[in-house]
């Protein structure tokens, strides 16, 4: 990789963030659009006679991907981004995950994304990620809000384009316009929100900070490693960190050269009641979405139609619903999610298809080879689920 010169680096990062710096605000109008268009879309699709979903347009097995969160000190995800890298052709994407949008997490349930860190371990928030996305995420890197104030010092800071002026208790604790933040203060660019503002402005800020590490780090992984192993505990990766750095100098690389593109999961507002924010995933502005910024990533057997799997413990032992998963998503289908079944004590893993048709029965028969279950366990239940099957785990299973 060729070195660029820090002040080339940084002449580029400022007109590149004055081409985008609006383009994470003009997604979030675009989603009230979405919201109202919402309905009668689904009306359009319902009386159409649909297709099976087009299989993205390339791929690519270069692509890598790690899902960074910051973790607050009540453990909940304050803030996530899905970071990718293809380095055949040196492109690199930056998904921002809002906090809020609802997940089904392996062996727990719904919840908004960022609880999912405090309800269980970063497996949980990985896997639940890729199957709302319907792809593979393979790493998970987590920092404290310490950790990242670190990193940006030791980068010597960061160049942002503070978008509003920062006030808290009547204290101005960032001007707005364009300067250069140390840890501290890119944390409370990060985190702010004033009243009224939607959460994808934070999002817009968020984009902000972490644009500004990448255009900041060194230029190759070798230099980068010992930076990020001197943050200690408070940063765990699941991939070595030398794997780690190349994974960002690729990313800061792509930036330097107009090949790396942010945007936002897409979602859609919901009221799950009270004065809470949640979201839903979009799912057909994220199947377009996946297709054009991680086709490489996109998990075998997500696209081939009635693979859809809903686990139900039907023993009451934790964790059932992730041993399911780790059976069935390598197998080719999509894990849709987990929950107790209606009653325990099922003492023989049962799966179940909606009609007793031979095309059931062999999709019946897959899935219970995926859990190494005889054919025997196969049988016909009429069930009100999107899902195409459903696994109730009895005392048999064995994760």
């Amino acid at each position: 990789m060729s070195e660029v010169a820090p002040g080339r680096r940084s002449r580029r990062a400022r007109q590149r963030r004055e081409r985008r710096r609006h383009q994470v605000r003009l997604i979030g109008a675009v989603l009230v659009v979405l919201a109202l268009l919402a309905a009668a879309f689904a009306v359009y699709l319902a009386a159409a006679d649909p297709e099976p979903p087009a299989p993205p347009a390339t791929s690519s097995a270069a692509q890598r991907t790690t899902l960074l969160q910051l973790r607050g000190a009540d453990g909940v995800g304050t803030a996530g981004a899905l970071l990718a890298h293809d380095g055949a052709d040196q492109t690199g994407a930056v998904v921002l995950i809002p906090p809020q949008v609802l997940v089904n997490v392996p062996g727990t349930g719904s919840m908004p994304f960022g609880r999912a860190l405090a309800a269980g371990s970063p497996q949980g928030s990985r896997d639940a990620l890729s199957d709302l996305m319907g792809i593979t995420v393979q790493d998970t890197w987590l920092l404290t809000p310490p950790a990242l104030a670190a990193l940006v010092d030791a980068l010597d800071g960061v160049a942002v384009d503070v978008d509003v002026q920062v006030v808290q208790d009547q204290a101005v604790l960032l001007t707005a316009g364009p300067q250069r933040l140390d840890g501290a203060k890119a944390l409370q660019l990060l985190g702010h929100l004033a009243p009224g503002e939607p959460e994808q402005v934070r999002m817009a800020r968020v984009q902000e900070v972490l644009d500004g590490v990448l255009t900041a780090l060194p230029a190759s992984g070798a230099e980068l490693t010992p930076v990020l192993e001197a943050l200690g505990e408070p940063s765990v990766s699941t991939a070595p960190l030398p794997e780690l750095a190349d994974l960002l100098v690729g990313l800061a690389a792509a930036d330097d050269e107009g090949g790396l593109q942010y945007d936002v999961l897409p979602v859609i507002a919901v009221d799950p009641g009270g004065d809470v924010t949640a979201f839903r995933a979009d799912s057909v502005a994220l199947t377009s979405l996946v297709d054009r910024l991680l086709a490489g990533s996109v998990a075998d057997g997500a696209r081939e139609g009635s693979n859809r799997v809903l686990v139900l413990n039907g023993v009451g032992t934790p964790g059932l619903g992730e041993g399911v998963r780790a059976r069935l998503v390598p197998a080719g289908f999509v894990f849709v999610g987990s929950r107790n079944a209606a009653r325990f004590g099922y003492t023989a893993t049962q799966v179940l298809v909606p009609e007793a048709t031979p095309e059931g029965q062999a999709l019946g028969e897959r899935v219970a080879a995926a859990l190494g279950l005889p054919d025997a366990q196969v049988a016909t239940q009429e069930f009100g689920t999107s899902a195409d099957v459903i696994v109730l785990v009895g005392a048999d299973f064995r994760p």
